[in-house]
């Protein structure tokens, strides 16, 4: 059931003192269809609010159907709702079986196409006197996420270290495999 705008928008203002994830509009109406997933995706946008705060917890609530959705949905959104987005997509999909896994990012491997090709910055909202290994892009977030669903042992510190130029190359091997089969 597609849940109406009003009725979201009450949700996602919902107090923290509350818990979100426990409202019965939640449990029945916004989890009961996969496709509400997307209508959560553009309040991830606006960092550190209210709104995003309850869209993440919601969304994490779903299952592994509602990833089509919610990865069209980033397909036009912002950048910060689009790091948000496959932080998101790490968690319905961490504790999904392998074959699970491997036939969910198959099929919304156009969308995950055009997050590998995004190479605009990832938001920094982390203070100056924060020393960063790297400054990561959208495209190396998805590439560490997908690898690390596809292979649980995946270690991106290698990857890490590359500077743009190695990243990119590493991102378009990637894309040229394809999903693996056997996924670990």
């Amino acid at each position: 059931m597609a849940i109406p705008p009003q009725m979201l928008t009450q949700v996602l203002r919902t107090p923290k003192t509350q818990d979100v994830t426990e409202s019965p509009i939640v449990r029945a109406i916004i989890l009961s269809d996969a496709s509400n997933a997307a209508k959560l995706v553009d309040s991830l946008e606006q960092s550190q609010t209210l709104e995003a705060y309850n869209a993440r917890r919601i969304l994490c609530l779903f299952e592994a159907d509602a990833v089509s959705h919610l990865l069209a949905k980033l397909g036009t959104a912002g950048l910060n709702a689009r790091k948000e987005g496959l932080e998101i997509l790490w968690a319905l999909l961490a504790a999904e079986e392998a074959w699970t896994v491997r036939e969910t990012l198959s099929a919304v491997k156009s969308d995950l196409d055009k997050l590998l090709d995004d190479t605009r910055p990832l938001p920094d909202n982390m203070p100056e006197y924060i020393e960063r290994d790297v400054r990561g892009r959208i495209c190396d977030l998805a590439f560490i996420v997908i690898s690390q669903l596809v292979n649980r042992e995946y270690d991106q510190s290698l990857f890490r270290s590359l500077d743009d130029r190695g990243r990119n190359e590493e991102i378009r091997r990637f894309k040229a495999r394809g999903i693996p089969l056997n996924i670990a």
